[in-house]
C-alpha cells in the first residue's frame, strides 16, 4: 500500500472513531418504566408529578476528562504517544533530501563525473568532499579511496559504505515500529486491569449489578485504554511505513550517483 493509502486509511478510521463517541455521548439512555409512569426525574419533587420518557447522559465530557478514565495503563501510552511524536519530528527533519544528499555536493560530483578521464583527479575530488559530512560524501570517499582499481572492488566498497549510512539512517525508524507493536499490548493491558476493576466492584457490593455508576469507572478504563493504544499504534504504524518510503526513495537517489561515480573512478584495464 502506498503512502497517500495509508493517510486515508488512517484519516477514515479517526473520523469514524470520533464519529462513534460523539454518537454514544449524545444517546439517551431508557430507564426501565418509562412510559408506564413509574419513572420519576432527579429535579422532580418527591410529592410533585411522576412523568415518563428518558434520563439523558451527560455529554459535556471534555477529551481529557475521558482521557483520565483511562486508568493508569494511560500513563505509558502518554510516553508511547511522546516517543512517536519527537521521533517523528526527528524523522521529518534528518531524512530531508539536503540533508542526506547537499546540492553543493551533488553538483561536486557532477561537475568531476562530467570531466575527461585525463583531467580527471581523484585527489582534488576528495579533497572537495572533506568538508561534507553527509551519507552521500562518506559512500563517494569509500569509492575514492579505491581509485583505479577494478570495477568490482570499488564498488564493493561503496556498497559496504552505503550499507552501514542506510542501517544509519532507518535506526530510528525501529521506534516507531516499536511504538506500534506496543501500544496495542497496553491497551489490551488496560482492558484487562478495567474487567478486574468492574467484578471486583461486584464482588465488594450485592446492589453493584443494579447501579450502572459503580461499573462504569471499570468499563471506562477498559475501553478508553484500548480506544487509546489502537490510535496510538495506527499513526505510528503510518509513520513508520512513511519514513520506510523516504528512506528508500533517498537511498535510490544516492544510487544512481554512486553508479556513475564507481564506473568513473574504476580502471579501464
Amino acid at each position: 500500500m502506498t503512502r497517500s493509502g495509508f493517510l486515508c486509511v488512517t484519516g477514515i478510521v479517526v473520523l469514524c472513531a470520533g464519529m462513534v463517541m460523539a454518537q454514544a455521548d449524545r444517546k439517551p439512555v431508557p430507564v426501565p418504566g418509562a412510559g408506564t409512569g413509574l419513572v420519576q426525574h432527579a429535579d422532580t419533587p418527591v410529592s410533585g408529578k411522576v412523568t415518563t420518557g428518558t434520563v439523558p447522559v451527560r455529554s459535556d465530557l471534555t477529551m481529557i476528562q475521558l482521557l483520565q478514565k483511562g486508568g493508569p495503563v494511560m500513563y505509558p501510552l502518554y510516553l508511547c504517544s511522546i516517543l512517536a511524536l519527537g521521533f517523528a519530528f526527528e524523522r521529518l527533519f534528518t531524512l530531508r533530501s539536503r540533508m542526506v544528499s547537499p546540492p553543493e555536493t551533488l553538483q561536486q560530483l557532477r561537475t568531476a563525473m562530467a570531466q575527461p578521464r585525463e583531467t580527471f583527479s581523484a585527489q582534488a575530488l576528495q579533497a572537495q568532499l572533506e568538508g561534507s559530512a553527509s551519507p552521500l560524501a562518506r559512500i563517494a570517499a569509500a569509492g575514492i579511496r579505491r581509485a583505479n582499481r577494478p570495477i568490482m572492488e570499488v564498488e564493493k566498497a561503496m556498497e559496504d559504505t552505503a550499507a552501514k549510512e542506510v542501517s544509519k539512517l532507518q535506526r530510528n525508524n525501529r521506534v516507531l515500529s516499536a511504538v506500534a507493536s506496543v501500544a496495542p499490548l497496553l491497551g489490551l493491558l488496560g482492558t484487562a486491569t478495567g474487567i478486574i476493576r468492574t467484578f471486583m466492584t461486584v464482588a465488594a457490593s450485592e446492589d453493584a449489578l443494579g447501579r450502572t455508576e459503580l461499573l462504569a469507572g471499570g468499563i471506562y478504563e477498559a475501553l478508553v485504554a484500548t480506544a487509546v493504544g489502537l490510535t496510538i499504534a495506527i499513526a505510528a504504524l503510518v509513520l513508520y511505513f512513511f519514513f520506510q518510503e523516504r528512506v528508500e526513495r533517498l537511498v535510490s537517489e544516492i544510487d544512481e550517483t554512486a553508479t556513475e561515480l564507481a564506473e568513473k573512478l574504476a580502471s579501464k584495464s
